[in-house]
C-alpha cells in the first residue's frame, strides 16, 4: 500500500485507573473504526497513567499476559483497527516504560523507552544510559528499536525522550521506516496554564497566548519529514492527572511531504481540557526522492541541494 489512515487520540490518563484510561482508548477505537482508520495511537502510560508514582507501577504486567493486554486485543478485534498504547512492562525485576502495539488477530509488539526521565524514576530503560556532555538524560549504550509493519508499511516507535537520541533520524532511515509513532506524556506546572477565570482579565489573556504558541506549532518534526520521507505521527497526555503534571494535550499528524494532515493544538485552559482526537491519511510513497536499491530513504544527512 501507499496509504495508511491514522488516528491520534489525547487521553486525559489518572495514574493506576485503568478503568478510566482503557474506557477512552475504547471510545478513540471505535470513533477510527467509523472513520476508517487502520491504526490510532495514544500518548506515553495512556493505560496506565503517567509517571513513576505507585499507582502506576501496580499495573505493570508481562507483555501480553495483562490486563492492558487483553482489553486492547479484544478492542482491537471489535474494531480492525491496530492499538499503539502505552504502559508500564514487568521483565524480571525491570519496569519498563513501554508501548504496545496489538493488531486485531492479537500479536503484538512492545517498544521500550531509552531515556527514562526523573518524572519516570524508578522505572527502567531498555539499557545504561551513558553520562553526555551537555546531556541531563545522557544517551543509551546501544539502540533497540522495533520495526514492524502495518498495511505493509514500516513503522517505528520513538517513545517522547527518545527523540532526543543522536542520529536516530539517520538510524530509522537506514532501517527504511515510513511512518513514526511519537506517544509523549510528558506535564506541566499549574503556572504554565490557566482558568476560564483567567480568561477573563487582560493578564489572564495574555498569559494565555504564550502558552498557546508553544502548543501550536507542529515544530521541526515537519522538516525531518521532508528530509527523511517519511510521515509522523505524535500525541500527547491531556489534563491534570490529580497528583502532580498539568498535560497540555496536543497531537500531530504529517505527511512525508510536511503537510499537516489531522491536528488538535494543545489546551492550556484547564477548564476546557478533554479527550481530544483527530485522524489523517498519508501516502507514504508521496516524498521528495525515492528510496535507493536497498529501501533506505536516507543512510545519513539529506543530500546538498
Amino acid at each position: 500500500m501507499n496509504s495508511i489512515h491514522l488516528a491520534i487520540g489525547s487521553t486525559v490518563s489518572r495514574p493506576g485507573d485503568l478503568d478510566g484510561n482503557l474506557a477512552q482508548i475504547t471510545t478513540f477505537a471505535r470513533q477510527a473504526a467509523d472513520d476508517g482508520v487502520n491504526v490510532l495511537l495514544t500518548p506515553e502510560m495512556s493505560a496506565s497513567g503517567y509517571g513513576g508514582f505507585p499507582e502506576v507501577l501496580a499495573t505493570a504486567e508481562i507483555a501480553g499476559q495483562g490486563r492492558i493486554y487483553a482489553a486492547l486485543a479484544d478492542i482491537a478485534r471489535e474494531t480492525g483497527v491496530v492499538l499503539c498504547a502505552g504502559f508500564v512492562e514487568a521483565r524480571g525485576e525491570l519496569r519498563h516504560l513501554a508501548h504496545y502495539v496489538v493488531y486485531p488477530d492479537g500479536h503484538f509488539v512492545v517498544q521500550r523507552k531509552h531515556r527514562v526521565t526523573a518524572a519516570e524514576a524508578p522505572l527502567d530503560p531498555i539499557k545504561p544510559l551513558l553520562p553526555v556532555a551537555g546531556d541531563d538524560l545522557g544517551q543509551p549504550e546501544s539502540l533497540e528499536f522495533i520495526i514492524f509493519e502495518i498495511c505493509g508499511v514500516r513503522c517505528a516507535i520513538s517513545i517522547c525522550a527518545d527523540a532526543g537520541i543522536r542520529d536516530l533520524n539517520a538510524y530509522l532511515a537506514a532501517q527504511g521506516v515510513e511512518v513514526l509513532f511519537g506517544p509523549t506524556g510528558a506535564g506541566g506546572r499549574r503556572e504554565d496554564r490557566v482558568t476560564t477565570a483567567e480568561l477573563r482579565s487582560e493578564e489572564g489573556r495574555e498569559h494565555y497566548l504564550q502558552i498557546f504558541e508553544t502548543l501550536f506549532s507542529p515544530g521541526r518534526g515537519v522538516l525531518d519529514c521532508l528530509a527523511y520521507g517519511r510521515a509522523l505521527a505524535a500525541v500527547n497526555m491531556c489534563g491534570y492527572d490529580g497528583q502532580r503534571h498539568y498535560h497540555a494535550g496536543h497531537g500531530m499528524i504529517i505527511s512525508p511531504m510536511g503537510e499537516v494532515v489531522g491536528f488538535f493544538h494543545g489546551q492550556p485552559n484547564l477548564d476546557r481540557q478533554r479527550p481530544m482526537y483527530a485522524h489523517g491519511v498519508v501516502d507514504v510513497a508521496d516524498r521528495l526522492w525515492a528510496p535507493d536499491a536497498a529501501g533506505r530513504y536516507l543512510a545519513a544527512a539529506p543530500p546538498a541541494g
